[in-house]
């Protein structure tokens, strides 16, 4: 049987299995997936999504990881409209007690806390003139409705993104924690 996977791609990790492997004829011998699950035998090259070529806009696919936490991460950033420190507690969490363990979660966790972070630039940016012209209240109050909108939806299609198994990436934020992936 190890015969009939040599030489084709696995269909989860795209790893293209040699003569030489030793781990089961079942499975992959680099993610360890059973062949069986994904189907009898992997699909063509082309059909298996590459990271690289998967990059666009605000995503990437994940390599590795449940998308539970994931999606904890991201919403925890709603949490800061009702206690603001549990929106920051939660990603910090999830990326201390899952690094090197579930690069998804901790990713996520990574672009939730920039995104607060950023929120709260935007913010200062936004209400800092009014301290030098008030007569801007105005027009900052507009902003900040904005950004209120803003911070409410997208960490939702945030949310939506990760349960797909699909990395997001936040426009117009500051990335000080991790680096999300340019086109090659």
């Amino acid at each position: 049987m190890a015969s009939s996977f040599t030489g084709k791609p696995c269909p989860k990790c795209a790893h293209v299995r040699s003569e030489t492997e030793t781990v089961p004829d079942w499975q992959c011998p680099k993610c360890g997936i059973v062949y069986a699950k994904f189907g009898h035998a992997p699909p063509p090259r082309a059909a298996v999504p590459d990271a690289r070529q998967a990059v666009h806009v605000g995503s990437a696919v994940a390599e590795e990881g449940s998308t539970g936490l994931a999606k904890l991460a991201h919403l925890s950033t709603l949490g800061n409209l009702l206690l603001p420190p549990l929106g920051t507690i939660v990603p910090i969490a999830i990326w201390v007690t899952k690094n090197g363990e579930d690069e998804l979660a901790v990713d996520s966790a990574k672009e939730a806390l920039n995104f607060q972070i950023s929120t709260y630039l935007w913010v200062l940016g936004v209400v800092l003139p009014i301290f030098v012209f008030p007569p801007f209240v105005f027009v900052t109050s507009l902003f900040l409705i904005v950004i209120v909108i803003g911070s409410i939806a997208m960490p939702i299609i945030a949310t939506v993104r990760v349960s797909d198994g699909v990395r997001y990436y936040y426009p117009y934020i500051l990335h000080i924690f991790g680096e999300v992936p340019g086109p090659d």
